[in-house]
């Protein structure tokens, strides 16, 4: 891998601050006294148990063992290789990157970032379009969207024409292989150019969490609808950007950059399913609310919006496609331990119609009046069947069992309560007992395989599934003076000169622990303070970063509190514990060396070898005189 330079990187470690580059993925982040906590994305956490130390700029988990500094922060949420966190981030900071070569391993793929890049220069060649097309301009006004909503959504249109967007993409030197993997252009089955994959359409640039273009989506116009049916030609009245490296529709919520703010101001998100219906929520003044996609809520919707907020009111219309839609969704939310609400609109009324028509105060009424799932779900039952017969008490206790028995459990403590929540609630409704209603949910249970959400981090928008991260190094598993000794080395820079000179890394046990001390090593060779910044800096393997991280978070964790020292007593310094450690090493050393000459002893023969004898004998006395000596 290409290596930029040191200063590079730690001018962009200098410029962003982990506690506000973990802030903005972690809605949970909270300051523990001088160390910030959260739940950790990189597992299932429901105890915070992530420690962010803003004096060394890293963070770890001391559950599942993440750790390191923000470049891991960044490849571990964005799911991206070091090159890609490096561009991250340098963004992030205003650096620019010096370009590196290529190295001669053939042919590459467009990075993410060339991804981007394409992709925002179409939301400004779309916008263009947008401000020439009267007709597109007169649809959005007729949505009652206003011109400062489209430009803060970055509206476009894309023209009828072939050929317009690859014409203006060849004269800016953008390569029609580039616009195909962002899913631009497409390429026909049956062969023959590339040609625009929107046209005739309305243009939403849908954003990931952190507010980067990554895929568009089109709404056909209501003439051009007409003309292709006219000559009969069925045509998608919305397309999305195919999945790319960057747009993958399971994962992403429409308008959740613009969201972020509000909803952790608020303390909820609202979900919407439509482009406009968001747009109207923004323009009214409610900007916690995002949408779907043209796709139903799943298991990787649900880390994003956990991200957002731990209050969720899915809106849906009052009629009964919209009911049904509701239904559909609580068998996934029963099972996660986000708080629920369930917004109905009247009958007859979109999101976006209410809001422009209500505003937002009677929306924000609605939601705070809306009923959790439990109280949904039996409010339904009470108008889907008749609850005075025995029959329609049956199906009521079979549809509600259903909807149960489908959730998928995605936090099974919060899972189980609300069950038996649920049972208990049922069994009063209907009046029937607690244990009829539990042997009848046993009866319609069915093995079925679950369906589990993609690893966390990633739901402000991850790209693609990561190759197995390697099983990182247990501390506890690790020679206690090799540990020690390592650690001693990455607390105080200044003890490297003088262990360079009296401890070589082969005398270490461990071969992480040796790969650092030769990193130290060669940090302080280069005239280079051996800190652990700057070592982070310099290691590329995510197992030693890890294994470093642990080191001075575990050395941080283990200093207690400073009890006062008796008059004429003075701390001890880091020589006096290297002093101890270096003896220990060099008693470990020179035990494995008499086990070794003992065995040489016994396979050499007195008779054929005398001299090798001899010279053996000799040196494990001068050994084991010299151990004496030393413990005298």
């Amino acid at each position: 891998m290409p290596r930029h330079p040191d200063t590079s990187l730690s001018a962009i470690k200098n410029a962003v601050d982990i506690v506000a580059l973990a802030g903005d993925y972690l809605p949970s982040l909270r300051r523990v006294g001088s160390k910030y906590k959260a739940l950790c994305p990189f597992h299932d956490d429901h105890n915070p148990s992530l420690e962010l130390n803003p004096e060394r700029q890293s963070y770890k988990c001391w559950s599942c063992g993440a750790g390191g500094d923000i470049f891991d922060f960044i490849k571990n949420i964005e799911r991206v290789e070091f090159p890609e966190a490096l561009r991250m981030l340098a963004d992030r900071a205003g650096i620019v990157l010096e370009r590196q070569p290529t190295t001669g391993d053939g042919p590459r793929g467009p990075s993410k970032s060339d991804l981007i890049a394409v992709n925002e220069w179409a939301v400004g060649i779309f916008a263009d379009a947008l401000r020439g097309s009267p007709e597109a301009l007169a649809y959005l006004e007729g949505r009652g969207l206003s011109a400062s909503s489209i430009e803060r959504f970055t509206l476009g249109y894309a023209p009828e024409a072939r050929g317009w967007l690859l014409g203006l993409a060849r004269r800016e030197g953008h390569a029609p292989e580039l616009l195909e993997q962002a899913g631009l252009v497409v390429r026909p089955e049956e062969g023959g150019p590339a040609r625009e994959r929107f046209r005739g359409r309305l243009i939403f640039p849908i954003r990931d969490g952190n507010g980067r273009t990554v895929g568009f989506g089109g709404r056909i116009l209501p003439r051009v609808e007409r003309t292709m049916a006219e000559q009969g030609r069925n045509v998608a009245k919305y397309l999305n950007t195919p999945e790319t490296a960057l747009f993958r529709k399971r994962t992403l919520l429409y308008g959740a950059d613009l969201a972020r703010v509000a909803a952790r101001r608020d303390g909820w998100v609202a979900v919407v399913e439509g482009y406009t219906d968001v747009i109207a929520a923004h323009q009214t003044g409610l900007e916690n609310v995002v949408g779907t996609l043209g796709t139903a809520l799943g298991p990787d919707h649900l880390v994003g919006l956990k991200r957002l907020a731990d209050r969720v009111a899915l809106v849906f219309d009052g009629d009964e496609a919209g009911m049904s839609a509701a239904d559909r969704s609580l068998e996934l939310f029963l099972g996660s331990d986000l708080d629920l609400r369930v917004l109905t609109l009247p009958a007859g009324e979109d999101p976006c119609d209410y809001l422009l028509r209500r505003g937002s105060a009677s929306f924000r009424e609605r939601a705070e009046r809306a009923p959790e799932p439990l109280a949904y779900l039996l409010d339904r039952a009470e108008v889907r069947f008749d609850l005075a017969s025995a029959e329609g008490t049956r199906r009521a206790a079979e549809w509600v069992l259903g909807i149960m028995n489908a959730a998928t459990p995605t936090h099974r403590l919060g899972l189980e309560v609300k069950e038996g929540k649920i049972l208990d609630e049922l069994a009063r409704r209907l009046r029937v007992p607690i244990e009829s209603l539990t042997r009848m949910r046993r009866t319609l249970q069915k093995p079925a395989p679950r369906v589990r959400a993609s690893a966390a981090p990633s739901a402000n928008a991850p790209f693609e599934t990561p190759a197995p991260a390697p099983a990182p190094v247990r501390l506890g598993d690790l020679d206690r003076s090799d540990r020690e000794l390592v650690q001693v080395a990455l607390e105080e820079p200044e003890a490297v000169e003088w262990l360079s000179t009296r401890v070589s890394p082969s005398s270490l046990h461990e071969g992480p622990l040796r790969s650092l001390l030769e990193a130290c090593y060669d940090l302080h060779a280069e005239g280079v303070p051996a800190t652990y910044d700057r070592l982070m800096l310099r290691l590329e393997d995510p197992v030693l970063r890890s294994l470093a991280t642990d080191l001075v978070a575990t050395t941080a964790l283990s200093i207690p509190e400073p009890a006062p020292l008796s008059e004429g007593v003075r701390p001890g310094s880091w020589r006096d514990r290297l002093d101890g450690l270096v003896a220990r090493l060099d008693a470990r050393a020179r035990q494995a060396r008499l086990e070794e000459l003992k065995r040489a002893l016994e396979a050499a023969d007195p008779q054929t070898e005398p001299e090798a004898r001899r010279a053996i004998q000799l040196e494990y006395r001068r050994l084991l005189t010299s151990g004496q000596s030393r413990k005298n």
